[in-house]
């Protein structure tokens, strides 16, 4: 339910010019000189070929043999090697020279390691430091090495070899970084090595599944609002409002859009909610751990979770074959969050030959998302609950924990933090045995307070924390060869839950959500949506034992189907199975009636539906349909709020010309911002939005220009589509604050995640009042829409029409007083922010670009298929932003043909960390304009698409 707040994953690397800047004397700006071939120098797997000549030869350590790679007209590497071991190495070889600072990011990130190098300009990295040091992700990668299987280590320190080499290139000035990260020293890095990857594949994992922030901070968030509007209240006002946690915080998923249907699990009956449990001062202790994990969090994925994909069986396409879509949602940056890599491996054993394309992360060996010659997958996030808090209580001493009636001892590790030119600091990281590290009190100087039982203290478990084997299972999905082989090797994903959606050429596609799913205990599902009290798990636990995992659900009963009868399958972060949707997540039983139970956070189920609704409309899909449906811009929200604005501007003009019609308007239409010229223009645009552009959240911008479209021709509909736009959400704003702001402030401001803001405003404006939580027997309406802060009674109408006067005041002062120069394109925009923001060059587009000073413009909106989400909190005092940072990391679209499985894509930026390169931005341009190229895949087609081809042989 959580919504983190934004923080770029530029500002963290901001501070390098400062503290840094002289250590970086000997980086060359010259790119680094290929040796001259020895005589007889031989070439690699394709062999010699007239059409492609070879234009580097390059040696590194420890091949067994040649290798080639060709990089086609993206800048895209395809590795061609004899062994698995030999396409590892060049793999890190390749990613270290296109990516080195991000790898190196990634890597100080998972271990906690930020303070070495950035203390001195922000000591707050010595509280992410602490925060990662007690997740403790380099200790469990280093488990994973030492349990990994012979090929798997084999293959990723071959792959931490390859990274190594070209990091001691870098520091021996034998390579040089690209000339705009003259700032940053090479001697930052320093050899990786295998238990450095596992940590990075650990930090995706972590960031993909790991909730207790979320659940923390929704805990903190529930307790505040329960406080401040008790149903005993004296105070009529507050009293009438003591629904509005069932308000705010509703489990079920606004559109009820399920992956798959008729699965086999029942409803419990009602439940005794067990007592919740209470910390005091939990909000203010963690404040600094939940802002330090804020940081982490938005430098990859800033809303949480995102992602779509589907796929359409054989028969419902028209090419015949299956096909399908991806379009995962994380940071959009530069460099780009994926790299782009295809492998062929041809060894002795003609059936051991793999060849796969896709996208791997920096850091990572292997690729996740892509196809191979038999199948393609793509993922989203599952969402599923992994990750429990548990309220402990510590006994006097401070040496124990009480559990089941027993005193267990706490665990410490000693974690010792090198802090630049500082001394370290020994942080001995709390850890309760039979749960897990303890949440840190950290201090404002950045050291941790030791446990207090007088407080009480917080633990978490997370499925995570023990050492998995994900890189087997990704190994085994590379080399399967059709859907049924691909959920078997994927049965043996444990961490990090994603639906994966799976096609093969023979015409199935499939759709898998395996992982370790923690059963629980009874008491841990005590929950009554009725009182909204007692306890789930998405909520702090009691510590006493009561609430423990019991085991994990069965492997078959974890989530998946198999060619579906309507030809398609979709996920789209949603409630997968229709659990929640009656709003209790928590009542979900196994066969034999014990409880089931997967989560609560799922998607508000917008995207879900739309693309259901867009894949049920096709008679025989093409994959240009599928790209169409990627880039679908539909108002989620506009097209089913925008009746209700409508209605009352339609009342409020009825006001205005026969006072007394509707006297709950007389004091909004007697106001002086009250212009009936605007209302009516407004009243005619929103009436078109929806009758002749279907909400379509236009952007209303040339693409090319960055000029707004005129308002007639060709254009003319997506430039009155534009303008509506930008009123609805100016207006949409200015509502959430008008409706829920004086509750908010009557609480103390607590957090409220975005998509549960969204659902309240839509609840109270669209379903029956006396059904609502916060019904008001007296206005017959939600208790909501009248202010607390004003004596008079505020209605839902006079709320309305107030926030659309905010928004036009909003609009003159930022934009001006002619609607008709509305274009939504031209303040919802996005720049992928680079990694170093002092050096503007390295942005998407670069700071200061003649053409796009501020950003891409881009169409859609909150909740669209193509997501570009912004936030939806905005005080009256602040002028709104509808820029945005999180979207789609690729647009892949796959025809899986039994002749060659035919992809097209395009990524947020391109392969290249380097703003001097071709391919530095050259896929921004294909993605900003929804546009995708063919990714060449069989060997003629890399031949054809070939830029350079470069000759790896063993130094």
């Amino acid at each position: 339910m959580h919504e983190p707040r934004r923080f770029p994953i530029a500002r963290f690397f901001s501070f390098v010019a400062l503290t840094l800047a002289p250590l970086a004397a000997g980086c060359s700006d010259d790119p680094a000189q290929t040796p001259p071939p020895p005589a007889g120098d031989p070439f690699g797997p394709i062999g010699e070929r007239a059409d492609l000549p070879v234009s580097e030869r390059v040696q590194i350590e420890n091949l067994a043999s040649p290798v080639d790679v060709v990089r086609d007209t993206d800048g895209r590497p395809h590795i061609f090697a004899s062994s698995f071991e030999d396409a590892m190495r060049v793999q890190g070889y390749l990613v270290a020279q296109d990516r080195h600072l991000q790898i190196e990011f990634y890597r100080r990130v998972s271990e906690g390691r930020l303070a070495e190098i950035l203390a001195d300009a922000d000591a707050s990295v010595i509280d992410n430091d602490i925060v990662f040091r007690s997740l403790g992700l380099h200790r469990v990668a280093k488990k994973q090495y030492e349990t990994l299987g012979a090929e798997e280590k084999a293959l990723v320190d071959a792959f931490a070899d390859g990274v190594t080499q070209h990091f001691r290139a870098l520091r021996n000035r034998e390579a040089a970084l690209p000339a705009a990260a003259f700032l940053v020293p090479v001697d930052a890095f320093t050899d990786f090595t295998g238990p450095d990857a596992l940590a990075i594949a650990r930090l995706q994992s972590y960031l993909l599944s790991h909730s207790a922030d979320a659940e923390l901070a929704d805990t903190i968030s529930i307790q505040t609002l329960g406080k401040a509007f008790p149903s005993n209240a004296g105070d009529p006002l507050v009293a009438v409002r003591s629904g509005i946690l069932k308000e705010l915080y509703r489990f079920a998923p606004y559109e009820p859009a399920t992956t798959t249907t008729g699965y086999p699990m029942g409803q419990g009956g009602a439940k005794t909610p067990a007592p919740s449990p209470l910390l005091p001062d939990l909000g203010a202790r963690t404040e600094r751990y939940r802002e330090a994990l804020r940081k982490v969090k938005d430098l990859f994925a800033p809303e949480g979770f995102g992602s779509n994909n589907w796929a359409v069986a054989a028969g419902r396409s028209d090419t015949g074959h299956a096909l399908l879509a991806s379009d995962p949602h994380l940071t959009l940056a530069a460099p780009s969050i994926f790299w782009p890599v295809a492998m062929e491996v041809t060894p002795k054993d003609p059936a051991a030959r793999v060849k796969v394309s896709g996208l791997a992360f920096p850091g990572i060996p292997g690729i996740i998302l892509g196809h191979n010659e038999h199948i393609a997958w793509g993922a989203t996030v599952a969402g599923y609950d992994v990750t429990d808090l548990y309220a402990e209580t510590i006994t006097p001493d401070g040496k124990s924990v009480v559990f089941g009636g027993k005193n267990v001892a706490i665990e410490t590790i000693d974690e010792v933090i090198q802090i630049q030119a500082g001394a370290p600091y020994t942080y001995k990281v709390p850890v309760v045995p039979h749960h897990g590290a303890m949440l840190p009190e950290i201090l404002p100087d950045h050291t941790v307070a030791p446990l207090d039982p007088a407080k009480g203290a917080v633990s978490v478990r997370w499925t995570g924390d023990e050492p998995t084997n994900e890189l087997a299972a990704i190994l085994h999905l590379l080399r399967s060869k059709n859907v049924d082989e691909a959920k078997l090797a994927l049965d043996g994903f444990q961490v990090g839950a994603q639906n994966w959606m799976i096609a093969d050429t023979q015409g199935n596609v499939l759709w898998t959500s395996h992982a370790k799913l923690p059963t629980r205990a009874p008491a841990a599902v005590a929950w009554s949506p009725a009182t909204f009290s007692g306890t789930i798990p998405c909520l702090v636990l009691p510590g006493d034992g009561s609430a423990e995992w019991t085991g994990a659900l069965p492997d078959h009963l974890v989530p998946w189907e198999k060619n579906p009868a309507a030809g398609f399958l979709a996920t789209a972060n949603n409630d997968p199975i229709g659990d929640s949707l009656d709003g209790d997540p928590s009542n979900g039983t196994l066969p034999d009636g014990t409880p089931m139970y997967l989560g609560c956070s799922w998607d508000i189920g917008f995207r879900e539906g739309r693309i259901q609704e867009r894949l049920a409309g096709l008679d025989k899909a093409t994959p240009e349909d599928l790209a169409k449906i990627q880039g679908d811009a539909k108002s989620a929200l506009g097209s089913r709020l925008t009746p209700a604005l409508i209605e009352a501007i339609e009342r409020a003009e009825a006001e205005r010309k026969t006072p007394g019609t509707h006297p709950d308007l007389t004091a909004v239409v007697a106001d002086l911002s009250y212009d009936p010229a605007a209302i009516q223009k407004v009243h005619a645009l929103l009436t078109a939005w929806g009758t002749e552009a279907g909400y379509e959240a236009a952007s209303g911008i040339d693409p090319e220009t960055n000029k707004p479209l005129p308002e007639e021709g060709e254009t003319a509909m997506e430039a009155r589509a534009a303008q509506a736009t930008l009123v609805f959400n100016a207006w949409l704003l200015r509502l959430v604050e008008r409706v829920l702001g004086d509750e908010l402030e009557h609480a103390g401001r607590p957090f409220v995640p975005r998509d549960q803001k969204a659902k309240a405003i839509l609840a109270i404006t669209r379903d029956t009042p006396a059904t609502l939580p916060t019904y008001d027997p007296i206005t017959k309406e939600s208790a909501l829409w009248d202010d607390m802060a004003t004596p008079a009674i505020e209605t839902k109408h006079e709320r309305i029409v107030r926030a659309l006067l905010d928004a036009l005041g909003t609009l003159v002062e930022d934009v001006g007083a002619d609607i008709g120069a509305y274009r939504w394109g031209a303040r919802h925009r996005v720049r992928f922010e680079a990694i170093l923001p002092v050096l503007g060059q390295l942005s998407i587009p670069p700071l200061g670009d003649p053409v796009f000073p501020d950003g891409f413009p881009r169409h859609g909106d909150n909740f669209s298929v193509d997501s570009s989400d912004f936030s939806l909190t905005a005080r009256l005092d602040v002028t709104p932003r509808y820029d945005y940072d999180f979207g789609p990391t690729q647009r892949l679209v796959v025809d899986l043909d039994p002749e060659g499985p035919r992809a097209w894509n395009a990524l947020p930026g391109g392969v290249v960390w380097d703003s001097q390169s071709p391919h530095f931005r050259d896929q921004a341009e294909l993605w900003r304009k929804n546009q995708t190229r063919r990714v060449p895949f069989l060997l003629p087609e890399v031949v054809a698409a070939a830029e350079s081809r470069m000759v790896v042989t063993r130094k």
